[in-house]
């Protein structure tokens, strides 16, 4: 066979498994498009909703060598597939927002004092204490370092605003961060939504809807319903509840944490699978891990 024949037949063979190798096989741009799984993020709407959610009380709870409202929890919670937050915000003496659930530091830190008593610079002294009464190497975090810990993640935070804490202050150390779309600022009554919704007015709130008269105050609000998610309280609710809210493309928050969760500890996870088919689509809860592998399994 003539040499120059032969190099031009074997490199057109080379050029032919190149090419059905690069069609087989995406580029390194391609894996890492294809990687980006949709589900990871939430819109917050019951016509887009592609599953259900854990939300982790306190930042995460009962959880040994990771205390609640913790970044170092929300990191180990995170990489087990949990993308909702509850925290807590306090206020210190010198006005500094920190996650904090308590008025006093002493159940979940070293130190004793009430928050609202000292400055951020002792209270970043303290190491934090787990559910189980352990001393840990963990710090009390600042609003604005969980905030900064969620950026570039599929995660959001349920933002509790503890009594006496300056709303305004919550809104701007959010717009600072510029997660205006990665939190939901949680509401108790139709006074407070309103008052957040005219300060902070493309932040999604958390509602009271536990019942037909809180939602039909709601609906009466003149806040957008784009901007709601209905909290429905910790109490087993009629369907028909939730299939209004659905309605409204609102999804349904139900706290299962306390009894509940309790109840569910002792007899089995069978309670999480009967309140998704009545229509939870967040699971507010104290056994963040244990809802997130039950739920989602239909």
């Amino acid at each position: 066979m003539n040499i120059k024949y032969l190099k031009r037949l074997l490199f057109g063979l080379l050029i032919l498994n190149l090419t059905i190798f690069y069609s087989c096989n995406p580029t390194t741009n391609q894996i890492k498009d294809a990687s980006i799984n949709s589900s990871d993020e939430i819109t917050f709407k019951y016509s887009t909703k592609n599953k259900n959610y854990v939300s982790a009380h306190r930042g995460g709870s009962g959880i040994k060598n990771y205390p609640e409202n913790c970044i170092e929890t929300f990191d180990y919670l995170h990489k087990k597939g949990i993308q909702i937050f509850e925290i807590d915000i306090s206020e210190t003496k010198d006005q500094h927002l920190v996650l904090m659930h308590d008025n006093s530091l002493q159940r979940t830190s070293t130190g004793r004092q009430d928050v609202n008593q000292i400055n951020l610079n002792q209270i970043k002294e303290y190491f934090l204490v787990d559910d189980f009464g352990q001393q840990t190497s963990y710090k009390i975090p600042t609003f604005a370092e969980a905030l900064n810990w969620g950026k570039d993640k599929p995660i959001y935070f349920m933002v509790d605003i503890k009594k006496g804490v300056d709303y305004a202050a919550i809104v701007s150390t959010i717009n600072q961060a510029n997660m205006q779309n990665k939190v939901v600022l949680v509401t108790y009554t139709v006074g407070q939504a309103k008052k957040l919704n005219r300060i902070a007015p493309n932040m999604l709130l958390s509602v009271s809807m536990r019942n037909e008269r809180e939602f039909n105050e709601m609906m009466n609000s003149g806040i957008p319903t784009d901007k709601m998610v209905a909290f429905t309280g910790t109490r087993r609710n009629d369907k028909s509840l939730f299939d209004k809210i659905h309605e409204k493309d609102i999804l349904v928050i139900f706290g299962t944490l306390g009894n509940l969760d309790k109840s569910a500890a002792a007899k089995g996870n069978q309670l999480y699978k009967d309140l998704e088919k009545d229509g939870v689509d967040i699971f507010a809860t104290d056994r963040a891990l244990d809802v997130q592998q039950t739920i989602n399994k239909n």
